[in-house]
C-alpha cells in the first residue's frame, strides 16, 4: 500500500499522524525469529542489511508481517539517503558503511491471522503490544488528531514530510489510497544534532 500526496498538515480526530522517514518502504517478515525484508527495489536487501537479522526477538510472536521504513544512519545517527541507495544497489563496500535501522509502522499479519481488513487503529494497537523497541528497530511514534503539531515537531527534527493515516482504514496491498497521505511540512532554519531514533522515541504514541 502506498500513500497519495497531500497539500499540507491538517487536524482531524479521525486521523493519525507520523513523521515520514526518508528511507525505503519495506515489508518485514518474521518467521520463527528469522527476518526477511522485501522492498520495491530490484535488489534483494537482505544480504546488505544483515545487522537487522536479530530484530525478530523484539516481536512477541513467532510469525508476523509488518510494513516498515528501512533506513541507513550516518555516524551522527541521521538517515543518509546515499548510504541507503548504495546498500540497496548491492554495493558490497557499502554494506560496511553506516548503521541500518527500521521503523515499523503497520501490522499486516500476526500468528497466521490476516489483519488487512482490520482498521488501522486496531492494527496499530496490536503493533504497539507486539513489538518491543530496540537499538535498530522501533515502532513509529505519532499523534492522533493534531497533524499541525506533529508537523512542527517533524520540521524541528529536520524532516520535510509527515504521514497521515485514517484510523478506520483497512490495508490495501498494491494500492495508492486516499486513506494514507504524504504531506509536506514547512522547513525550519536548523535541526537538532541528536540521533533521529532517539528523537522519535520522545514522541507520544
Amino acid at each position: 500500500m502506498s500513500p497519495i500526496g497531500g497539500a499540507g498538515p491538517f487536524d482531524d480526530d479521525e486521523w493519525f499522524f507520523e513523521p515520514w522517514w526518508p528511507g525505503a518502504q519495506a515489508i518485514l517478515y518474521i518467521d520463527g525469529g528469522r527476518v526477511r525484508l522485501q522492498t520495491d527495489h530490484l535488489a534483494d536487501p537482505n544480504p546488505a542489511f544483515r545487522e537487522l537479522g536479530g530484530i525478530g526477538g523484539q516481536f512477541a510472536a513467532d510469525r508476523a508481517i509488518a510494513h516498515a521504513t528501512l533506513l541507513v544512519l550516518d555516524d551522527d545517527g541521521r538517515p543518509d539517503g546515499e548510504l541507503l541507495r548504495r546498500r540497496l544497489s548491492g554495493d558490497e563496500g557499502a554494506a560496511r558503511l553506516g548503521f541500518p535501522a527500521v521503523v515499523v509502522s503497520d501490522l499486516l499479519y500476526v500468528r497466521g491471522e490476516s489483519l488487512l481488513n482490520s482498521s488501522f487503529e486496531d492494527r496499530r494497537a496490536q503493533l504497539t503490544r507486539l513489538v518491543r523497541d530496540g537499538d535498530v528497530c522501533v515502532v513509529g511514534r505519532g499523534l492522533r488528531t493534531d497533524g499541525t503539531t506533529l508537523a512542527e515537531a517533524a520540521a524541528a527534527m529536520g524532516m520535510t514530510e509527515i504521514s497521515a493515516r485514517r484510523l478506520s482504514a483497512r490495508y490495501r496491498p498494491g494500492v495508492s489510497d486516499d486513506d494514507w497521505r504524504r504531506l509536506p511540512v514547512a522547513e525550519v532554519a536548523s535541526a537538532p544534532a541528536r540521533p533521529f531514533l532517539a528523537l522519535l522515541q520522545r514522541l507520544p504514541l
